[in-house]
């Protein structure tokens, strides 16, 4: 099949002309002199004009077209990448968003677990101060209470010496006779 554009439909016409005027030459000189041959081969002649005219105005509107459409399919395509960088672009910033996320609550939770750990260490340091002072405290019961039974001992010990001397004194009291005095 023949692809009809400008320059091949002028020579077709005009081929078509050429057989036409060459088949209708010959009886045409004879009769050239007709009116109404005339008449009828300027009419035959603006009918191939206009069928001429209208075939080039039919090639250039399927031309523009031909271009319009081209160019709505070049668009369609330069939005459809478009959209498609968008949607790139919008799951990228969404991975790096959740990253970013991630990467924070990760952050805190170091940062928590060193707090707690801090907090930890520090109760045990508190509780072992606490600890370290109820044992001196206990030590120091425990001292004053060894200190109580050695004061009660001396004392005893003492109230022994005092009741021995007391029962000496007695008992050379009950060695007198009654008229031994003081």
């Amino acid at each position: 099949m023949v692809r009809l554009y400008g320059r091949n439909v002028s020579l077709l016409c005009l081929m078509m002309g050429v057989v036409v005027v060459s088949d209708v030459g010959s009886s045409a000189r004879a009769q050239a002199t007709d009116p109404a041959q005339l008449e009828q081969l300027g009419r035959i002649q603006d009918s191939q004009d206009q069928r001429r005219v209208a075939l080039e105005a039919a090639q250039q509107q399927a031309a523009q077209q031909a271009a319009r459409q081209a160019q709505l399919a070049q668009e369609r395509q330069r939005k459809q990448a478009a959209a498609s960088a968008a949607r790139a672009a919008a799951a990228r910033n969404a991975q790096e968003s959740r990253d970013t996320t991630d990467w924070e609550d990760e952050r805190r939770y170091r940062e928590a677990s060193r707090a707690l750990a801090l907090k930890e260490q520090q109760l045990k340091i508190q509780m072992m101060e606490t600890r370290a002072n109820r044992e001196s405290d206990f030590i120091n019961t425990d001292l004053a209470q060894k200190q109580a039974e050695t004061d009660h001992l001396v004392q005893s010990s003492q109230g022994d010496e005092k009741l021995k001397s007391d029962i000496g004194e007695a008992t050379k009291m009950s060695q007198r006779h009654w008229w031994e005095g003081h």
